[in-house]
């Protein structure tokens, strides 16, 4: 079994409910941290499990439990080339260079922010094409894919819900 640390930002708690780290323990998260952050509450795993995608879903299944609504997974999918150089182990100026298409070929393109100074990548997309270039193992591979399916579940899932808001809304 391996430690794995990651994080999930929920809302729907009230910060000051008297039993709110019991909540969260009776539910299954005593390996979480809690920290209240700009409106939200940022719940940090240190979860031991015989692989990352164990470890998310378990926590995943256990943040369900709590009530609380599960509004995003970090670490995003969406990173910064200041992101990829922490995620990969490599040099600022390394990823520079695979940016600007100076070092390595087929580097991936930006897919937000495209326009701006500060573009961000998808770091499946990143963490596939360092793994072919035998930068970084196939674990960071797997590990960028878990969370960006979290991410697009969590998002689909609050998706559906506001159209059915929404539906129920015109309905009455």
């Amino acid at each position: 079994m391996q430690t794995y640390e990651f994080t999930f930002i929920v809302s729907g708690i009230d910060p000051h409910s008297a039993d709110l780290e019991e909540i969260f323990f009776e539910a299954g998260c005593d390996d979480a941290t809690l920290a209240w952050m700009k409106g939200v509450l940022a719940v940090s795993f240190d979860r031991e499990e015989e692989s990352f995608a164990q470890a998310v879903a378990s926590a995943f299944r256990d943040l369900q439990k709590t009530g609380a609504i599960i509004e995003r997974f970090e670490p995003d999918f969406l990173v910064s080339a200041a992101d990829i150089a922490e995620r990969s182990e490599l040099t600022r100026a390394a990823v520079s260079n695979y940016v600007r298409g100076l070092r390595g070929e087929g580097f991936p393109a930006p897919v937000a922010r495209i326009l701006s100074e500060s573009p961000l990548w998808d770091w499946v997309d990143v963490a596939n094409w360092l793994y072919r270039k035998g930068q970084v193992h196939e674990q960071v591979v797997l590990a960028a894919d878990v969370a960006r399916s979290v991410n697009r579940f969590v998002q689909n899932k609050r998706q559906a819900s506001d159209a059915e808001d929404e539906i129920s809304r015109l309905l009455v």
